[in-house]
């Protein structure tokens, strides 16, 4: 039966080469788990999401100090929105001339914090906007295959910098129909490790959704509950550990490892690549992720105007 558990290989390993350490045979399968999710687009990397965007909120007025991370309400209702919703990692703004930050938590209808101070001018009884100008996608995302909007019928480009939204709108002064997701930054506010963040533009100010597709990053096999992908037998990734146990001298030169042989390395390595084929065999035949075609009937891409912000505003997409 082919092995199929990140512990199951690693006492595989330690029975052929007892001479090497636990943490050893652990990283040897690590090694060879991720040279196997690097050697192509495999159809169990291709995964699923979408972007939940919330209705703006604006009811009320605030009070805005310069310097200060504290925002006071009157009439607002921000720790008692419909179905529990949070305005927490939303962003804030207030007009158009000051940066858009983002809310780092709410301690009541009335007082919320930011993340950064407000630099803008001390304002009272002025009136603001907590939206989503900023997502995050699924914890396992490694890059983006496609965006799209359902109700317009095209894709949102994912090729777009911040410099080149800067030059377009600097302001941020476009809201509602989208046709862009431009990479942001990576956040560590609410994300450990930090997770990479998009920028979509224009604002969408309503209840919306952006499905998307993308290309997962390997999980870690060593932390708790983790396992292989139902695809990968593990009994290719132990020939290919092997193959490292093969080439690996010993701890010193007092202590050598008995399975050191690098022909044996290569038996190792030559049994692995062949069943890798016959992986990747199989997997284009459930799937096929490395071709494309060019047709005048798939989904287009939104057009972006590349005149600046008061252009935008003058003019109807």
């Amino acid at each position: 039966m082919a092995l199929s558990t990140f512990d199951s290989i690693t006492r595989g390993i330690l029975l052929r080469c007892p001479s090497a350490s636990l943490f050893l045979a652990r990283s040897w399968t690590d090694h060879a788990f991720r040279q196997l999710w690097d050697r192509k687009l495999w159809s169990w990397q291709r995964k699923r999401g979408q972007f939940l965007i919330d209705q703006a909120v604006i009811s009320g007025t605030v009070e805005v100090d310069r310097g200060s991370f504290t925002v006071i309400g009157t009439g607002t209702n921000w720790n008692s929105l419909p179905n529990g919703a949070s305005i927490v990692n939303h962003q804030f703004r207030v007009g158009n001339q000051t940066p858009i930050y983002t809310v780092a938590d709410c301690t009541d209808d009335t007082h919320l914090d930011l993340t950064d101070v407000s630099g803008g001018a001390t304002a009272v009884g002025v009136n603001y906007s907590i939206y989503n100008a900023y997502v995050t996608p699924a914890t396992d995302f490694q890059n983006f295959i496609s965006v799209w909007d359902p109700q317009y019928n095209w894709q949102l480009a994912t090729n777009v910098t911040q410099e080149e939204l800067n030059a377009w709108d600097a302001q941020r002064a476009n809201s509602g129909t989208a046709y862009v997701v431009a990479s942001l930054d990576f956040n560590d506010t609410f994300n450990t490790p930090p997770m990479p963040r998009f920028e979509i533009w224009p604002h969408q100010m309503s209840q919306y959704v952006y499905p998307y597709m993308y290309i997962s990053r390997p999980p870690d096999l060593s932390d708790p509950g983790a396992s292989l992908p139902r695809q990968i037998r593990g009994d290719v990734l132990l020939e290919l550990a092997l193959a490292d146990a093969a080439r690996w001298p010993g701890p010193s030169k007092d202590a050598p490892n008995p399975y050191f042989n690098l022909p044996l390395s290569m038996q190792h390595e030559a049994r692995a690549q062949a069943m890798i084929r016959e992986l990747e065999r199989t997997d284009d035949e459930q799937m096929e992720n490395e071709v494309s075609y060019l047709s005048l009937s798939a989904m287009p891409f939104a057009s972006i105007s590349h005149g600046d912000a008061r252009f935008l505003q003058s003019h109807d997409f």
